[in-house]
């Protein structure tokens, strides 16, 4: 039990709730469609290996960009214990690739065995996730992280999820895909947004970055929260989702909420990790609500 809380620590097992949330909705969506249980949960446990194997070689390529900046007498600041476990002597890199393959070749056989019953679909859809997976570690240096991260999280893993479950896919799950994408978005951008100055120095290019200073990155942010419910309108307005779903635009109260939050760090810095985690559990109980209104809206 010790080795495997000290492995979940490693590969920052505190941000499943994301997949997995994402996962429930997909899975919810399957069961009202009278799916097949069992694909789902199989289903699950490929989602959970891959998001875990992904966050460790993530930590891999960081503290190797760390290791490279030492050696040339750079500064660079990793916060909100980040690459701890290698910075700690605790892991070796070749050890955290070797359970990284082990993770990933869980997902391999997950995945092979939704092929021998699907065929090519199941492997289409996880040879993009493949490789939004690898290139992601350096993704947020080319403006794309926030990107991969709402592609891999919300149509990817939806539209993967109930075709497993069902055979098929759903015009009006893609579509609400689509929205919960850009919730997705918040938590990454969020991240980003209280790290700004250190991502900078890095030559990172974060979305936050990119909008030039953290007055634009917050107003941003703002935007990102219209958008979520512009999608979801759109999506009701033109009878892709039924209107049933306008039970999730209760969850634009606690949405107002990360938006207040985070006006606090336009003009300063995050003080330490507990203040960081106050901060994104902040976002993330906004995603909580707004997935079980999504759940909700499927019975």
């Amino acid at each position: 039990m010790k080795n495997l809380l000290f492995w979940l620590d490693c590969t920052r097992a505190y941000a499943l709730p994301m997949s997995v949330t994402a996962w429930v909705i997909a899975f919810s969506a399957g069961i009202a469609a009278h799916g097949n249980i069992i694909y789902g949960v199989i289903a699950l446990i490929g989602i959970i290996c891959v998001h875990l194997g992904g966050n460790l070689f993530d930590d891999v390529m960081d503290y190797k960009n760390y290791l490279r900046k030492q050696k040339e007498d750079k500064v660079i600041n990793i916060k909100k214990g980040k690459c701890r476990c290698f910075r700690d002597g605790q892991i070796t890199i070749n050890k955290a690739l070797k359970v990284c393959a082990i993770l990933f070749g869980i997902g391999l056989i997950t995945g092979a065995f939704f092929i021998e019953i699907y065929g090519l679909v199941v492997f289409e859809l996880m040879l993009i996730s493949g490789i939004l997976c690898l290139i992601y570690p350096k993704s947020a240096y080319i403006g794309l992280s926030e990107i991969v991260i709402g592609i891999l999280f919300a149509p990817l893993l939806f539209s993967g999820v109930y075709y497993v479950m069902t055979g098929q896919f759903s015009s009006s799950l893609l579509w609400l895909s689509l929205s919960f994408a850009i919730v997705t978005v918040t938590l990454l951008y969020t991240d980003f947004f209280l790290d700004y100055n250190n991502d900078k120095e890095e030559g990172k290019k974060t979305i936050p970055i990119i909008c030039g200073n953290k007055n634009n990155a917050y107003h941003f942010y703002i935007f990102l929260i219209f958008l979520i419910y512009a999608v979801l309108f759109s999506g009701i307005h033109a009878h892709l989702l039924t209107v049933k779903f306008s039970i999730i635009f209760l969850s634009i109260f606690p949405a107002l909420s990360t938006i207040k939050r985070l006006q606090k760090y336009t003009d300063k810095e995050i003080k330490n990790e507990k203040e960081f985690m106050s901060a994104m559990n902040n976002v993330q109980r906004f995603i909580a609500i707004f997935a079980i209104l999504c759940i909700v809206s499927f019975f």
